[in-house]
């Protein structure tokens, strides 16, 4: 029988984090978290629209491969709230391939592909897995009265290091460590000044430093890292959405209707810039022979039987201002007409709670 609601119906009782290689619908289906309740709300509501046909295959989409899945789930809601009708992988005359979406409105049809970007290789996720396992080892050391701050990591080889010795090193070390003492040390010295705490074997360095709690809240145990450190993106991602959209550009062939790529970058780093290069190239000092967009230019059109792409930067929590950027491909064989919704609370379907939660 079909599911005829997303997250099972049941009393939650967990309240921790996620884990950083936890299966996504898995946590999303069993936490508590009352900042996780407008998720499941909204994603409630896009499945209630999704054609009953087509539920059971979607959420077994969600549970193996979550985000892909998600936004494929969510732009069928975005195209339904702004009143087409759609077909899920309507068949072609031409290939037995199927596109996501036929979406029509009035006089109004068009093919629609879902892409969701790869933000990593697969060495780089490969190291995120690692990394994520190996922090979800550094959550558990001691923390009834320091909190850790990362500041560095170095994985020597690809082996995954031994969670049950890197956590009985740093308890032994802070075991021995009062709070006070530290603590005077920071102010009267500042951060910078304070000790390094070092680990390392065969598979890996690690050096961290304590930051004492403040003494109402000592004995409380919980997550034992209270910084990872600075993050930044270092380079423009034009290569990387071009190349992601020659990957839908062909795989129809010749279509009897223009053709809209929709393409999801999941960060908040998504930069207009960028798109525009993407799409419509760059001949400056940047690349040494110019940078080739998707659109290519009037002297050497390209991807000509793409109509538009839809660039997207939705992540679960920031649907309510994600980032999107409409662009018609000016040499397409089939012009669309097609306008996007940039009031993505309407077209989305977030509820209150949701906007509420993570603002607009």
């Amino acid at each position: 029988m079909t599911n005829q609601v997303l997250f099972d119906i049941k009393i939650r009782t967990e309240t921790r984090p996620a884990f950083g290689n936890e299966n996504s619908f898995d946590y999303f289906n069993n936490t508590a978290r009352n900042d996780v309740d407008p998720i499941r709300e909204v994603m409630e509501g896009w499945y209630s629209i999704y054609p009953d046909s087509e539920k059971f295959e979607i959420r077994q989409r969600l549970k193996s491969d979550f985000q892909p899945a998600f936004y494929e789930l969510g732009m069928h809601a975005y195209f339904k709230n702004l009143g087409f009708d759609l077909t899920i992988h309507p068949k072609l005359l031409t290939t037995t391939k199927h596109p996501d979406f036929l979406v029509v409105k009035d006089s109004e049809d068009f093919y629609v592909e879902i892409k969701e970007m790869r933000m990593f290789s697969d060495a780089e996720r490969l190291l995120a897995k690692q990394k994520n396992t190996l922090l979800d080892s550094l959550n558990r050391i001691d923390s009834t009265n320091f909190l850790l701050s990362i500041q560095k990591i170095i994985f020597k080889n690809g082996s995954q290091p031994s969670g049950k010795k890197i956590i009985s090193h740093f308890d032994k070390i802070i075991s021995t460590i009062e709070p006070d003492p530290f603590r005077i040390l920071m102010e009267n010295g500042g951060y910078g000044g304070m000790p390094h705490l070092n680990y390392e074997d065969e598979s890996v360095y690690i050096d961290l430093k304590l930051i004492p709690k403040a003494t109402h809240l000592r004995g409380n145990t919980g997550r034992a890292i209270g910084s990872y450190g600075a993050y930044s993106k270092i380079g423009g991602d034009e290569a990387a959405i071009r190349d992601a959209l020659l990957q839908k550009a062909k795989r129809y062939g010749e279509l009897d209707k223009p053709f809209l790529i929709c393409l999801n970058y999941p960060s908040s780093f998504l930069d207009e810039d960028d798109v525009k290069v993407a799409l419509f190239g760059l001949n400056n000092q940047i690349y040494e022979n110019g940078f080739d967009g998707f659109f290519g230019t009037e002297e050497n059109p390209k991807n000509t039987r793409v109509s538009a792409v839809l660039i997207t930067g939705f992540t679960v929590s920031g649907l309510s201002n994600g980032k999107i950027y409409y662009y018609k491909n000016p040499f397409a064989k089939r012009a669309i007409t097609f306008l996007p919704s940039f009031d993505l609370i309407t077209s989305l379907g977030l509820s209150d709670s949701y906007v509420e939660k993570f603002g607009i």
